[in-house]
Formats: C-alpha cells, structure tokens, sequence
C-alpha cells in the first residue's frame, strides 16, 4: 500500500493475518497477491474499488474480498476510511459459506458489515502496539480475536453472546487450566498450551474460557499481576519497576496501563494514598 495523510498499520504474522487502516485520502495501484484473501471494509464515505476490470463504488457498511491472484485497487477521497483485513487461509469452519475451487474457498465478493462495530474491534486490536514488546498471550489472543470475527462476518452468523450460570458445573479441565494460570501467572503462557490442559482446540478454548470468567486468558492473568502488584504496593517498599518485572510485565509502561485501568490511577498515587 502507498501512503496516505494517515495512514495506520498493524501486522500480524503468526497465522497469517495482516491488518490495515486506511484515511485522510489514499490510493494504490493495481496488484495482486499469490496466496491472500484480502478484505477491504469502507467504515467512513465512499470507496472506489476495481476488481479484475469490475467496478464497485463502496459505502461504508458493504466490503468485498479479493481472492488470491486477482487483480485489485481502491481509492478513497480526504472524508473516506477503510479498514483492510489480510488473511493466507480462511478461519476455521468459514468453509460453511463459501464453495471450493481447486481446493480454495471460494467466497461471495461483496459482504455487509457494521462499520462501528470493526472500528471498534481495529482500535482494540491495534491497541497491542502500545506495548513496546507484547507479550506472546496478548499476540496469539489479538489474532484468534480477528479469525473469529473473520469466521462470523463469512459465514453469516450472528454476534451471539452465551452466559454462564455461576452455579453451573466447571469442566474439571478449565479448572486446571485456572490453577495452572494461578500458580505461574508471573511467567510467560501461550494459548496453545493452556488449550492442551483444557483438551480443547485454541478457538474452542476461548469461546470456553470467556464464558466461565467473563474474559480473556490474558485479561485474567493481568487482572492476577495488577492484584498482586496492589499487595506488594501495600505491604512492602519495592520499587514500582522491581514489581513490574518481578510480576512479569513487559515493561513499566505496560504495568502502568494495567494498573490504571482496574484503579484509576498510577502505581505511585496508589502507594501514597494508602
């Protein structure tokens, strides 16, 4: 892609996938990709897209996938934004709303979308790049997240949210999960292994593990740190970066962030106003 007045960009690489914000004025020239699927989502005024000679004036709400080696490029005016998504293989079990070409999904070129409802998700995806160096969970979760929504936008599902009845019966395996969580949270994790413990797949064990706990594995391990961190600020003269790395964060930048955002206010101000 060329520049733009403004242009953002975040890229993701573990399982292929390739994020991409567009405004401000922006256009490319006509290319192709051997071996991605690209999806081009207009989130604010018009976009101008030609596909394989075809083309297609976007609003925000209608996007369009490219698939590999067909020829694409859009252009879009100073009042316009898209959001571009790049994905090497479709999510899995996406297979359900698309045909099969010489063992390539084949999907529908133009999908409907809401438009407040990625930039939300692309703001919160993007938002790993606060961190001078993400750590692996935060990565692997980020891109599960982008897969998912990938899978619900091509097959048509609905955004449904289950809940869990706090009385229900805990799978003996997500509760080992937990301990494990518990007992190394100040270490490094990674999804694939709690999955395993959890004898479920990667995205099977999140949909789970949300549902038990109302949030992420990564969440839930910072939400760990942030608590020990607050004993630590209480009971002990540590220094703020000596908890930080002790408690396993990235940096010190990081453990701020998470700090403020369960107290409302820095490490420092926290210690003094006990």
């Amino acid at each position: 892609m060329s520049a733009g007045e403004q242009t953002m960009e975040l890229n993701m690489t573990l399982n292929g996938l390739e994020l991409w914000k567009a405004t401000g004025g922006f256009a490319n020239e006509p290319h192709v990709h051997d071996d991605w699927y690209q999806l081009t989502l207009p989130v604010r005024g018009q976009c101008h897209l030609v596909q394989e000679r075809h083309a297609y004036p976007l609003k925000a709400g209608i996007g369009i996938i490219a698939h590999p080696q067909t020829e694409h490029y859009f252009e879009i005016g100073s009042d316009s934004a898209v959001i571009v998504i790049k994905f090497r293989k479709p999510p899995l079990g996406s297979f359900e709303g698309a045909e099969l070409s010489g063992g390539r999904a084949e999907f529908r070129p133009t999908q409907t979308f809401d438009p407040a409802e990625i930039s939300s998700l692309f703001r919160g995806w993007n938002s790993i790049l606060l961190d001078d160096v993400p750590e692996m969970l935060q990565v692997q979760e980020t891109e599960l997240a982008v897969e998912t929504y990938l899978r619900r936008m091509l097959t048509g599902q609905e955004n449904g949210k289950k809940t869990v009845n706090p009385g229900t019966f805990i799978d003996p395996h997500l509760q080992r999960v937990l301990d494990y969580i518990h007992s190394a949270y100040t270490g490094p994790m990674d999804i694939d292994s709690m999955a395993m413990v959890a004898h479920q797949s990667r995205y099977h064990f999140m949909r789970s593990f949300k549902a038990l706990t109302g949030t992420t594995p990564y969440q839930y391990l910072l939400n760990l740190r942030v608590e020990e961190a607050s004993r630590r600020l209480r009971h002990t003269m540590d220094s703020v970066t000596t908890i930080s790395y002790e408690l396993g964060f990235s940096s010190v930048s990081q453990f701020y962030r998470a700090f403020q955002r369960v107290y409302v206010m820095t490490p420092m101000e926290y210690r003094n106003h006990m």
